[in-house]
């Protein structure tokens, strides 16, 4: 069923707000782009001493300190977490139009070219995209003999969050991925207003309807995981099973400083049931999202 495409702008501190026209009750917006949803400002938090994290800019963002701000806006897309693919609708709605591949740890020059193939058009003066990116860099300063470290999302009361006032509608399909340059550690997706079983994701071109997260692999963050962090008590292996687990920061023998970098991937998931054009503009809501990461001591194998 051909729906008009909505498209999305403002984050304040990853907010995002919208407005548009329903017409169906399959997901995707389709091709009038008769509304916004606002983009602004991410801001990253760390909690452990010893962890401190540097920014830099991506897709559509720019940074300052701790804070990343997202000059543009956003509309409907998907992003396979597995393959680090990026899907772009086609202008009717009703099929993947394009397949653009996330690149690790970008040169200049391979930041400008996802760049350009993430732009959509342009709203009110703002460049539109598919999706926005930004890069984090953590880095701990080990004393000698001390124990590897997990890097861990913290979800818990009041940590990792999106929020939006009133009851979340459109907010629901908002995703973040947490994608690890080390080959070795799995990209994790941020869904913290959608329960696990509304959760899609385009997995190639042919594939417009979704594909389903599986919960055996624990790469989903939903609404309803909260789990307290593990601490070095905690068997290795069952802290890095766990969803909220982003990677191993290796301690060096001698001590010293070591770095691990992830690219932030942020976009509207279009297979999320809530990403249709709506009637009423009160359904199109700001999303606030904040990061917390915390450093957690692994168990020795």
């Amino acid at each position: 069923m051909k729906k008009s495409k909505i498209i999305v702008p403002a984050l304040a501190m990853i907010a995002f707000s919208t407005a548009a026209s329903i017409a169906g009750s399959v997901a995707w917006f389709t091709a009038s782009r008769q509304v916004t949803i606002s983009a602004g400002n991410y801001t990253v938090v760390k909690l452990t001493s010893n962890l401190d994290c540097t920014l830099a800019a991506g897709v559509g963002t720019t940074f300052t300190g701790k804070t990343v701000t997202f000059n543009g806006k956003l509309t409907d897309g998907s992003f396979n977490h597995k393959t680090k693919n990026i899907y772009t609708p086609a202008s009717d709605g009703l099929s993947i139009a394009k397949e653009t591949a996330l690149p690790t740890n970008p040169t200049a020059e391979q930041l400008a070219t996802l760049t350009t193939a993430m732009e959509r058009g342009t709203v009110g003066g703002l460049k539109v995209y598919t999706a926005a990116t930004f890069r984090i860099t953590f880095t701990v300063n080990f004393g000698a003999d001390q124990l590897d470290l997990g890097l861990f999302l913290n979800n818990t009361a009041s940590k990792s969050q999106f929020t939006t006032a009133g009851t979340p509608i459109t907010a629901k399909g908002f995703r973040m991925a947490i994608v690890p340059d080390a080959s070795a550690e799995k990209a994790k997706v941020f869904a913290d207003l959608q329960e696990s079983g509304k959760c899609k994701y385009v997995a190639g071109t042919d594939n417009y309807a979704g594909t389903e997260y599986v919960a055996s692999d624990k790469d989903l963050i939903d609404i309803n995981y909260t789990e307290a962090l593990p601490d070095s008590s905690t068997e290795r292996a069952t802290a890095i099973a766990r969803p909220d687990f982003l990677g191993t920061i290796a301690a060096p023998s001698a001590g010293g400083n070591v770095s691990v970098s992830y690219t932030v991937v942020c976009w509207f998931e279009g297979t999320d049931e809530n990403i249709v054009n709506r009637n009423d503009v009160n359904e199109y809501q700001t999303v606030a999202a904040s990061l917390v990461f915390d450093a957690v001591d692994l168990k020795a194998a």
